[in-house]
């Protein structure tokens, strides 16, 4: 039997050698495929301004012959406008041959600054011995006289007349050819272009008609914003070049605006081909140099203008393609089509970042060219801290807590980022110097955040907010999470002792008995936390210590009901996975406030007054989910119904039983039930995608759910009947404001409903 090969250098294999064989089948046909890029690049332009026309009433095809008659139109008149203004300065241009000799002269004379004047020696010395005869003479033929040669026969032909045509015509009719090839293939594009769509669709999507089908617009958006974002700015920096050369004087300043206007569309080379001809015509035309020197200030100001405010402000994430990404795009596609490969260069990158994005052996592409970062946050933190960079570490956690919160930090960096270095600490593949480091480094960035002022403002210790005890499991990690929530909790005048990872197990049960204890918070972090966990709750509990304890079990991979069962036995009385869940378990325990005081306040305007008590229950829950949809602009926004539960809303005046037994949609709350039970705070997750939790559940996948937020319904008995979420087919983020929201609402829905329910019989 033979050995299997490895996959995965095979599909490596497969992938190079596919590529390889694109690139060399693009290079052999490029005279095919450049009109066909160029009237597919011609076709996206003009598709939005043919459905607008048809939109009007106008008939289809009248309105693709409108479009494509005035778009060519235009570039005709462009490109007359072009060749008269050629043709102008053609005429004037032996007018300025005096101001060029005096210039010349001027560079020679002794007077003339010494580089100058030594580069042009050297131009006129290397002239000189190119013309000069070869002075090298055979030495046997030294004293030999001297025999006239061979006289050279030249045959010379006056050519046919055919000839003569074809070499005149030739340069112009390659052109003219591809333009008319150009013309043919837009017009058939938009004459079928749904066809022409279906028939791309079946052919790439494999069955997957959701994904392809997103690919494709997503490339169309991209690059037809690219296209209108890079007129816009094509046009702030053509006219005013065109407006600042004719004030200071050089001619034709109209064909030199226009130019620069149209051959920015060519990355990077555009604007410096834009720029010689007037640079060379003020040097031609001045018979000073102030002129020359304010066109060379002009185009490097509009330039410097151009890039970092214009491009800035208008371009955005137009792309999504980096920097260097369009630079290297630039220089394959030259040296694969010449100059049209340039100029095609961006929007023939830009789709091969899309097919990257949604075909996953094309994956590195959208890697390599992408401008998203490739790193998730926790993994580039994780890297800061193996790279062993305490300053680059400290910039991430000010900059996302200035951005964020101290919670979100804590919670989304820093946590999983010591979680990543636990994993590879139990495998054995993290040294010794760089455990030392990280957990030293983040004692010291969890104390230097502490000391910061402006990083949350400190809320006054209130009198009661005291006899809490953190105990960490196993190791540094534990404690180090220990001390994140220690500085949580007293953000919100809560304090917390944590006992340090040297401390016997002997002196923690001590301090717990002499010292006025409410409550023991166990931290474990993963890998193997649960069992170090259990370990410490056992000591405990054979100490028969009186206050209760809660255990901090941080992954969110957790299978919470399950590990809530093993529990049971013990005296463990709320197990919490995220430091946000701790915050809101512990102030609600300790302090009796709900968990919507850990969130932000909810400015007065985001809080309309809904009028929910004049409200049926089930126009309640209309109410409330339409504001949300219309706060948070999301296509979904729903109450989802535990169906344990039915007879809870059933037995609500004005709720109907369709309401009642009504299934779970959109679905995504079954594969987070256990998680979202236990917990008094939302659950937001950005992109489904990239969580594990939901990654995979059928009912994400098949509705194409991206983003999901939603708050537990719990009524005033601690009981979840249901859950208000939010639905998004795309990811995105919630800011502070937005989730204190939408608890808000939450909290109204219940009390707005349970304010229904009929009284019990006397």
């Amino acid at each position: 039997m033979q050995p299997k090969m490895d996959s995965v250098p095979l599909r490596g294999f497969v992938t190079l050698a596919t590529v390889t064989l694109v690139v060399a089948i693009l290079r052999l046909a490029k005279d095919v495929m450049i009109p066909v890029a160029m009237a597919i690049l011609l076709a996206f332009l003009l598709t939005p301004v043919v459905v607008r026309l048809t939109r009007w009433g106008l008939p289809k095809t009248a309105a693709i012959i409108a479009t494509v008659t005035l778009a060519f139109a235009v570039l005709g008149g462009v490109g007359w406008l072009v060749g008269a203004q050629l043709l102008d300065l053609a005429r004037q241009l032996p007018n300025y041959e005096q101001n060029i000799h005096h210039k010349i002269a001027a560079m020679k004379a002794p007077h003339a600054p010494e580089a100058i004047s030594r580069a042009s020696g050297v131009v006129e010395n290397v002239r000189k011995q190119l013309q000069a005869p070869s002075e090298h003479v055979p030495t046997d033929a030294a004293t030999a006289p001297a025999e006239p040669g061979p006289v050279p026969v030249v045959m010379k032909s006056d050519g046919s007349a055919v000839e003569v045509a074809r070499e005149i015509l030739a340069p112009v009719l390659g052109p003219l050819g591809t333009a008319g090839i150009v013309i043919v293939f837009v017009i058939a594009m938009l004459f079928q272009r749904e066809d022409l769509r279906d028939r791309f669709l079946n052919v790439v999507s494999s069955g997957q008609m959701n994904m392809a089908t997103q690919a494709l617009d997503d490339a169309a958006q991209r690059v037809s914003r690219y296209l209108g974002m890079q007129l816009i700015v094509n046009a702030t920096y053509g006219v005013p070049i065109g407006l600042g050369l004719f004030f200071i004087g050089i001619p034709n300043a109209l064909l030199w605006g226009l130019l620069a206007t149209l051959l920015r569309f060519i990355p990077f080379l555009g604007p410096w081909i834009a720029a010689i001809f007037p640079v060379v015509l003020a040097f031609a035309v001045d018979p000073g140099w102030m002129k020359l020197i304010y066109v060379v200030g002009l185009f490097v100001v509009m330039e410097l203008i151009s890039n970092n405010v214009v491009e800035v402000v208008l371009y955005g994430a137009s792309t999504g393609i980096s920097n260097v990404a369009l630079l290297v795009a630039a220089v394959f596609w030259t040296w694969l089509w010449g100059p049209a490969g340039l100029f095609l260069s961006t929007p023939m990158t830009v789709c091969l970042m899309v097919i990257g994005k949604y075909v996953p052996g094309l994956k590195f592409l959208s890697v390599l060219l992408g401008s998203d970062p490739v790193l998730a946050p926790p993994v580039r933190f994780y890297q800061r801290m193996l790279a062993m960079d305490a300053d680059e570490m400290e910039s991430i956690a000010l900059t996302y807590i200035e951005e964020r919160s101290l919670l979100e930090f804590y919670d989304d960096i820093l946590l999983p980022a010591l979680q990543l270095a636990e994993q590879d600490r139990h495998h054995g593949a993290l040294a010794e110097v760089r455990q030392t480091f990280i957990f030293e480094e983040c004692r010291e960035l969890i104390a230097e955040l502490e000391r910061n002022p402006e990083a949350e403002p400190n809320t006054p210790l209130a009198a009661d907010a005291r006899g809490l005890f953190a105990v960490p499991a196993r190791d540094d990690a534990d404690e180090i999470v220990a001390l994140m929530l220690r500085h949580l909790l007293l953000q919100r005048g809560i304090e917390m002792d944590v006992a340090s990872i040297t401390t016997k197990p002997e002196e923690n049960i001590q301090r717990i008995e002499q010292e006025p204890t409410r409550l023991v918070f166990v931290s474990s972090l993963p890998p193997g936390g649960f069992s170090a966990a259990q370990h410490v709750i056992r000591r405990f509990l054979r100490a028969r210590i009186r206050p209760p304890i809660v255990l901090g079990l941080w992954s969110r991979d957790a299978a919470v009901g399950p590990l809530k069962q093993r529990l049971r036995s013990s005296r463990v009385e709320d197990l919490v996975t995220s430091l946000g869940e701790a915050v809101a378990v512990l102030e609600k325990r300790l302090a009796g406030r709900t968990a919507d005081s850990t969130s932000a306040s909810v400015p007065d305007a985001a809080l309309a007054p809904l009028d929910l008590a004049r409200a049926a229950a089930d126009d309640v829950i209309a109410l409330v989910t339409r504001d949300l949809a219309d706060a948070f602009d999301v296509p979904v926004s729903l109450v989802s119904f535990l169906k344990a539960d039915a007879e809870f809303w059933a037995g609500i005046s004005g709720i109907s039983e369709e309401n009642a037994d009504a299934p779970q949609e959109p679905g995504i709350e079954s594969a987070l039930n256990d998680f979202i039970t236990v917990t008094d705070d939302l659950v937001v997750i950005d992109d489904t995608s990239a969580d594990k939790r939901v990654a995979a559940h059928p009912a994400v996948t098949a509705r194409g759910v991206r983003f999901y937020a939603g708050v537990p319904l719990r009524t005033e008995a601690g009981h979840v009947v249901g859950t208000l979420c939010l639905v998004d087919t795309k990811p995105r983020e919630i800011t502070a404001a937005q989730k204190a929201l939408l608890r808000a609402r939450a909290a109204e829905l219940v009390a707005a409903v349970q304010s229904r329910k009929p009284p019990a019989p006397a």
